[in-house]
């Protein structure tokens, strides 16, 4: 081989040289499997939060202690059937809430999605005495326990006291503050593919106590209350998503 030969590069073969129409037909290869790929992850995407999964906020005082005013929540919406956004009702049902469930419901009153716990299902008798759960004739266990944390509640009630319930195999707290009336409700058989729901805050909660919700159809249950993955109190000090972060809140299970 001459010196030449030696300082000349080597040709490059002709197999492997693209031509402009062959480079341009790569990229756009490649633009439509990228296209393809963000296409797929949205579609997850949706069907993740219409058929498996969705958060919601929990606005108001309602299911204090429970959750709070500010708490994110992780709701499963697979249990019960399928709930299509902007929707009322789900257009199919396959299973119902068990006593004590945390749900989220679509309110007969007025279609707003509310939070509740479950104290009645299909065939039970629900009546309210002197401000006491009384389940087919039997009081629910309601005991004192201590008084409410003023720094966890949406608006501060120092006559706030927290109570031990347990309905069915479920045990959970409520509050009641000495300074509401306790009130009757007549009882009430809950129907064949029905709820009966109340909140935990005993006196600031808009549930099947209302004569204009009563027991609420299965079919308006959108999923129960899996998780808080955020909980934010709006009084603190202005922080970027709100006011101060409640770090002991972040991923408490829902009971």
């Amino acid at each position: 081989m001459s010196a030449r030969d030696a300082r000349e590069p080597a040709k490059e073969p002709a197999e492997r040289r693209r031509g402009p129409d062959e480079l341009e037909d790569s990229s756009w290869e490649k633009f439509k499997a990228n296209m393809r790929t963000i296409g797929g992850a949205v579609l997850l995407a949706i069907f993740i939060r219409i058929v498996l999964f969705e958060a919601f906020e929990i606005d108001g005082p309602s299911m204090e202690p429970t959750l709070q005013h500010g708490d994110r929540v992780v709701v499963a919406k697979m249990l019960y059937g399928l709930f299509l956004p902007y929707t009322h009702e789900a257009v199919m049902t396959w299973g119902s809430p068990h006593l004590g469930d945390v749900v989220i419901v679509n309110s007969p009153a007025d279609g707003v999605d509310i939070v509740k716990r479950v104290i009645g299902v299909a065939g039970d008798t629900i009546e309210i005495r002197d401000g006491r759960i009384l389940r087919n004739g039997d009081a629910v266990p309601h005991e004192v326990v201590e008084p409410c944390e003023l720094d966890e509640q949406k608006e501060e009630d120092p006559y706030c006291h927290i109570y031990e319930e347990q309905i069915g195999d479920v045990t959970y707290h409520v509050s009641h503050s000495e300074r509401w009336e306790d009130y009757d409700r007549a009882p009430v058989v809950v129907p064949e593919g029905h709820i009966y729901v109340r909140g935990d805050h005993r006196d600031r909660s808009n549930d099947s106590t209302n004569p204009l919700i009563g027991p609420i159809p299965v079919s308006r249950v959108k999923g129960k209350a899996l998780f808080i993955y955020l909980s934010c109190d709006e009084r603190g000090g202005g922080g970027f998503l709100c006011g101060e972060f409640r770090w002991n809140r972040f991923f408490m299970t829902v009971d």
